[in-house]
């Protein structure tokens, strides 16, 4: 039993103190506070402690709303920061972009703005990956194990979700996960069995009343529908994907004319408001429902060339002059493999839209030594009450 100082707040979710040197981390503190803890894993560079008693807590303490949060092994492991302040959310997590960039990518004083907030902190997720309870029951993994905890009520998730949560009660025994999507009044169902071979009832896909449900839905993005099926990706949080939409499309400040690179480009979020103004655009992507999402999305724009295929394998194929790029890859990355070929192709302007500050930071030190300058880092909060990160960065070739 140790008595600590919490001191800072890191990438994961975890609070940071430290004991004669040793990081100690563990879920559930935050920084400013005194706790009492119970180490329950050792490392040689740091351990993991269990949060005891909060001596001292700290102003940005608060109450969870969720029945379903908190830190016990059995607790929904969807949300980490429930217990922390919203407005201290937000600045825990722009310190987080600023420590992981100058850790790991070795980038001292990167210029890093303040997080832009969610302008809807609750009820802001339009989509939920339901896992299955060995009794059927859905509801989330906990945070350290593929255990699914059968859930009630999930705050951060959009109204439209929890009434087919409670409308479609148990599920078969064959389903393993089920995946719903929210816009409007629209909601998208795709169910994933145990045996591939293996197809559920139509009762695992019936909806509430008044809910149209299928396996494409359609958002509307700036006056502009697209279509997004259940397996593609799509922005999580609604509220926030015209923001993201302006801020890429600002920093890349096209002139007309270019040729631009759409790097995992999904359904044609970007492709579709960039398409207008640049010359060419060069869409990659390796989910083939998303490609056929685009396919549709962006069949008016007869200058948009959609490759299907994974970016390492396709870019460096690539024989175009490319002036610009908007590279906005899952959290494992681009990787070495993507990011050598951005440098090869000498594209003059780049930018990165990450949610993960780790994967952003490894990337960004091979980007610097490849002869890419960082610009502007603005992280905007895409996940309030979880601990992931979303960032976009500006790259200019050469020194800036």
């Amino acid at each position: 039993m140790i008595t600590l100082r919490l001191d800072a707040m890191a990438f994961g979710g975890d609070a940071i103190g430290r004991l004669e040197g040793k990081a100690i981390l563990m879920r559930g503190g935050i920084a400013g506070e005194s706790i009492r803890a119970e180490i329950v894993e050792e490392h040689s560079r740091f351990a993991r402690a269990r949060l005891v008693e909060v001596i001292e807590p700290a102003p940005e303490r608060v109450q969870p709303p969720c029945p379903h949060f908190g830190f016990e092994l059995d607790s929904c492991g969807g949300c980490a920061w429930q217990h922390i302040d919203y407005v201290a959310q937000v600045r825990f997590k722009t310190a987080i972009v600023r420590e992981q960039l100058r850790r790991i990518g070795k980038i001292e004083s990167a210029p890093v703005r303040d997080m832009l907030p969610s302008p809807d902190v609750w009820a802001y997720r339009n989509r939920a990956q339901f896992g299955v309870s060995p009794d059927g029951r859905l509801g989330f993994q906990t945070a350290h194990s593929n255990w699914v905890t059968p859930i009630s009520v999930c705050h951060i998730l959009q109204p439209p979700i929890m009434e087919w949560l409670k409308a479609a009660g148990r599920t078969e025994p064959r389903v393993q996960r089920v995946d719903v999507r929210s816009a409007g009044s629209q909601l998208s169902v795709a169910v994933e069995c145990r045996n591939p071979f293996s197809r559920p009832h139509s009762a695992s896909l019936r909806g509430p009343s008044g809910k149209r449900v299928s396996e494409q839905i359609e958002f509307t993005v700036k006056g502009v529908p697209l279509r997004v099926s259940a397996s593609s990706f799509f922005q999580v949080n609604t509220s926030l994907v015209e923001t993201l939409v302006d801020l890429v499309t600002g920093w890349l400040d096209l002139r007309g004319g270019e040729t631009v690179l759409d790097a995992y480009c999904g359904v044609g979020l970007f492709s579709r408001f960039l398409a207008p103004i640049a010359g060419r655009v060069i869409g990659i992507e390796s989910s083939r429902s998303a490609v056929a999402d685009a396919r549709e999305n962006l069949a008016h724009l007869q200058h948009v060339d959609l490759r299907e295929g994974l970016v390492e394998r396709v870019l460096p194929s690539l024989e175009q002059t490319m002036h610009a790029a908007i590279l906005d890859p899952p959290r494992a990355g681009c990787g070495p493999q993507v990011i050598q070929a951005v440098i090869a192709k000498q594209i003059e302007r780049l930018v990165y839209a990450s949610c993960d500050p780790a994967t952003l930071a490894r990337d960004a030190r091979q980007l610097m030594d490849g002869d890419y300058s960082l610009v502007g880092v603005q992280p905007v909060d895409m996940f309030p009450h979880t601990f992931h990160i979303e960032t976009v960065t500006l790259w200019r070739r050469g020194q800036v």
